[in-house]
């Protein structure tokens, strides 16, 4: 029982540093900005990919016009894209007022 009692203890303890930790890094603008710029780099690096995809398929097979797969890489380059630049200006997106 003695046992038992000292394992409770010990994941409440363990549980209090945890959750110190995470309390910590979350009211951190630091934390906060570095994930969000993370995040930013991240979708650019998929959308640049995305892009340069696009062009090497079209630079190999010109003659097919707009295939799905083509499409399919405009919309991955603009969403990513766009995601990468709103994750990039988060400050001012997060002032926007919807009406």
């Amino acid at each position: 029982m003695k046992r038992l009692a000292l394992d409770v203890e010990a994941s409440m303890a363990a549980d209090n540093n945890i959750s110190g930790w995470w309390n910590k890094i979350n009211e951190s603008t630091q934390w906060q900005d570095g994930v969000f710029y993370f995040l930013c780099a991240a979708y650019a690096l998929v959308s640049a990919i995305a892009l340069i995809q696009l062009i090497r398929i079209q630079l190999r097979v010109p003659e097919f016009g707009w295939t799905t797969q083509k499409v399919f890489h405009l919309m991955n380059f603009i969403v990513n894209g766009v995601r990468a630049i709103l994750f990039g200006f988060h400050a001012q997106v997060f002032l926007l007022k919807p009406k």
